[in-house]
């Protein structure tokens, strides 16, 4: 039997054949007739397939019969169904007769778009012997399935002996043909919504499946678990990279079969470096590249692809999704890319979510645990920035204001120059003093060191306050006895007046906090329950528009996630810029432009180019927590304004709205957290307070600074300086 390798192309006419009786065509079109709908009412392309090769021998005697569809790539043509009755058809395979478009008999006619016959196939100079088949005499019959200008693929027909098809037989098959590419199509265009539904519901079962799961074990495994009821695959591992050694090891496997990887369990870092294509985008790796790994990493001997999926979350982990093919038809394209890259993205979140939950978990474990009171001040205006919950218990009210105003007058004076002499001598020093109480004073030992930021400057005052108010008592003791009896006292009083300030600022954090998670808590469980209960009768678009909704809700519980542990990392001093030349224009463009905090408000932007180098990832947040700050605190008909002014030492960030604007005794107030402007109830719903908190932040990481000012007809103009280095 012969198929490809093209040549010169010859075609044949075939024969008519006058001698064919009425009869037999009038047989032909009857049977037609009823294929017609029959493979109209199929849906899916193997069963259509099979009943062209079983059905069209009952109109025309063959002894094997090949159908063809084209590819997505617009070249291959892949056999769904191919019959032969005969041993001498009996070698043919589907990976021998996978061909592409103008090579052979098959591509031929696919390329031409034209039926083609010859009675002989050893006498067509552009056909070759099929592997696995003999050399026999045969006549091939080739017929193009047509859906309008478009090829849909092929049906060949093959009979030994000569010249063993005529005229009649052509046009049944070209009748047949245009019947089977309707069929087709519409079994293609079905497969397609079947497809994008099942997608879309492993999809957003997989979001929910992670939701709330703060293990990587356990987000690994039920993310390896759902891959292959999104992508076609073998078998699927997925990588965790050692932070230290820079090496991978399998974090969890799985495969729709059952699958055990051969490869090991780890990749060492110089091996992975040499293969990771890509450290942001999924990336398929083919047979020749497969087979140049070292053996010992040989995932499945028979692979023939390999797709890899990075995954990044903060601060700095990776980890990557494998998935292996080792069929030629189920290969890799662009749409298991896509759904590659999308599986990914929502891992990282959950891995990024576990990550920043897990650690902030363990510091307010660490702080909490210590028997003092941990806190942080600015190194100028020695106000607050954190507390632990300790404080009340030592500072009572001055715990809302700056270090220094907890200390009894007699001694305040000589313990803030003290503090005033630490900041400039970058030391740390143990400072002791008394604190008012109800009938006396405590005394406190005050631990107190300065935090620098990237430039080598002050950027935060930190101290651990030891209450040894016990020690000076029994020194005291020693000279009047009387003494305990008021300290017991005191520190009954004291521990109520705890419990009490305890009390009322868990209120105000909850109070604060639980509106902004409890809205797009609510939006996700009624798109998710409108999806359980529905989704059988929801459209395609009704369906996207409940998972776009779910999944927007998801990135605002991300962002006010984000915001919290930023802030609590920063006033820990944990954090540094990644400073890299960035335009600075195009970024506060792209922010504006593609963010979903303004829901189609006018915003004029007015942002020059202007290259300087900063922590983009930290001046995108500026951006995003200035425009959601304006949002939340204007009216919904309101217009913003956005501009980036360049300057000789620097550039400013500007954002304008026309809102009520700041009052000037809360222009430095609406910087710290928890602290909001007037207005914000009578316009939205009040935020949790840390998103300005977090540009002054950012900004100062910067060596910068931020403020407001009235802007010129009203409303209020919020500006970040950020300098040059």
């Amino acid at each position: 039997m012969v198929e490809a390798g093209r040549r010169d192309p010859v075609r044949h006419a075939p024969p008519e054949d006058e001698s064919d009786s009425e009869l037999r065509s009038l047989a032909q079109l009857k049977m037609l007739h009823s294929l017609a709908p029959q493979l109209t009412r199929l849906t899916d392309r193997e069963m259509i397939a099979n009943a062209i090769t079983v059905e069209l021998k009952t109109i025309i005697d063959y002894h094997n019969c090949r159908v063809y569809l084209l590819a997505h790539d617009g070249r291959t043509l892949e056999p769904v169904a191919f019959r032969g009755e005969l041993t001498e058809y009996q070698g043919e395979s589907y990976e021998a007769l996978i061909t592409h478009v103008g090579e052979g008999v098959t591509g031929h006619v696919a390329e031409t778009r034209e039926s083609f016959y010859t009675p002989d196939a050893d006498q067509v100079p552009f056909a070759v012997q099929i592997p696995g088949t003999g050399e026999v005499l045969e006549s091939i019959l080739a017929v193009p399935m047509l859906f309008g200008e478009r090829v849909i693929g092929v049906i060949v027909l093959s009979k030994l002996g000569y010249d063993k098809f005529d005229d009649g037989d052509m046009r049944v098959l070209e009748v047949l043909a245009s019947h089977a590419a309707v069929a087709f199509e519409n079994a293609r265009l079905f497969q397609r919504e079947r497809e994008a539904a099942e997608t879309s519901s492993a999809l957003l079962g997989l979001s929910q499946a992670l939701t709330g799961v703060h293990d990587l074990g356990a987000i690994l495994k039920r993310a390896v678990a759902a891959v292959p009821a999104i992508v076609g695959c073998e078998a699927v591992a997925a990588y965790v990279r050692d932070q230290e050694t820079g090496s991978f090891a399998i974090g969890h496997t799985g495969g729709p079969r059952g699958r055990e990887l051969t490869t090991r369990s780890f990749v060492d870092a110089r091996t992975a470096a040499e293969f990771l294509a890509s450290l942001e985008s999924p990336f398929v790796l083919d047979r020749d590249t497969i087979e140049n790994l070292p053996p010992e990493y040989h995932v499945l001997p028979e692979a023939t692809q390999v797709l890899v999926a990075p995954m990044r979350w903060e601060p700095d982990g990776f980890a990557a999704l494998v998935l292996v093919s080792t069929t030629a038809k189920d290969r890799f394209g662009d749409r298991e890319l896509r759904l590659a890259g999308g599986i990914a993205d929502i891992t990282s979140l959950a891995l990024g979510s576990a990550r920043r939950v897990h650690e902030l978990e363990r510091f307010h474990e660490l702080v909490e645990s210590l028997d003092a009171t941990f806190w942080e001040a600015d190194p100028e205006t020695l106000r607050f920035t954190f507390l632990s919950n300790r404080a009340t218990t030592t500072l009572g009210s001055g715990g809302e204001g700056r270090w220094g105003d907890h200390i009894v007058p007699a001694d305040r004076a000589d313990a803030i120059a003290a503090v005033r002499t630490l900041v400039h001598e970058d030391d740390e020093r143990s400072i002791e003093y008394r604190t008012p109480s109800e009938n006396d004073h405590a005394w406190m030992r005050d631990l107190v060191n300065v935090v620098h930021d990237a430039h080598g400057r002050p950027a935060a005052l930190r101290g651990l306050m030891i209450d040894i108010t016990e020690r000076k008592r029994a020194e005291q003791a020693l000279r009047s006895s009387e003494r305990k009896y008021s300290e017991a006292f005191r520190r009954e009083r004291e521990a109520t007046q705890r419990l009490r300030a305890l009390d009322e600022m868990k209120n105000t954090f909850l109070e604060a906090v639980s509106h902004d998670l409890r809205t797009p808590l609510t939006s996700i469980l009624g798109s998710a329950l409108t999806l359980e209960q529905s989704a059988d009768t929801l459209s395609g678009d009704d369906a996207r528009d409940l998972v776009h909704r779910v999944a927007s809700n998801a990135r605002k519980l991300e962002r006010l996630l984000a915001d919290l542990l930023d802030l609590d990392r920063l006033q820990r001093g944990i954090i540094a810029p990644q400073r890299r030349p960035t335009d600075v224009g195009a970024l506060v463009h792209q922010v504006v432009t593609e963010t979903d905090l303004l829901s189609g408000r006018t915003v004029e932007i007015d942002a020059p180019s202007f290259v300087i180098s900063v922590d983009a990832a930290k001046v995108e947040r500026i951006v995003e927590n200035l425009v959601a700050n304006a949002g939340r605190h204007t009216p919904e008909d309101s217009s913003l304004w956005v501009r980036v002014e360049p300057g000789n030492d620097g550039v400013t960030i500007v954002v304008e709205d026309e809102g009520p604007g700041v009052p000037p005794d809360l222009r430095e107030a609406v910087f710290e957290p928890f602290r909001q402007g007037p207005a914000t109830e009578s316009i939205h719903s009040p935020g949790v307070g840390v998103g300005l908190s977090l540009v002054a932040r950012f900004a100062e990481l910067h060596g910068g600074r931020a403020w407001v000012e009235e802007r010129p007809g009203g409303g209020a103009s919020f500006r970040v300086f950020l300098p040059t280095r």
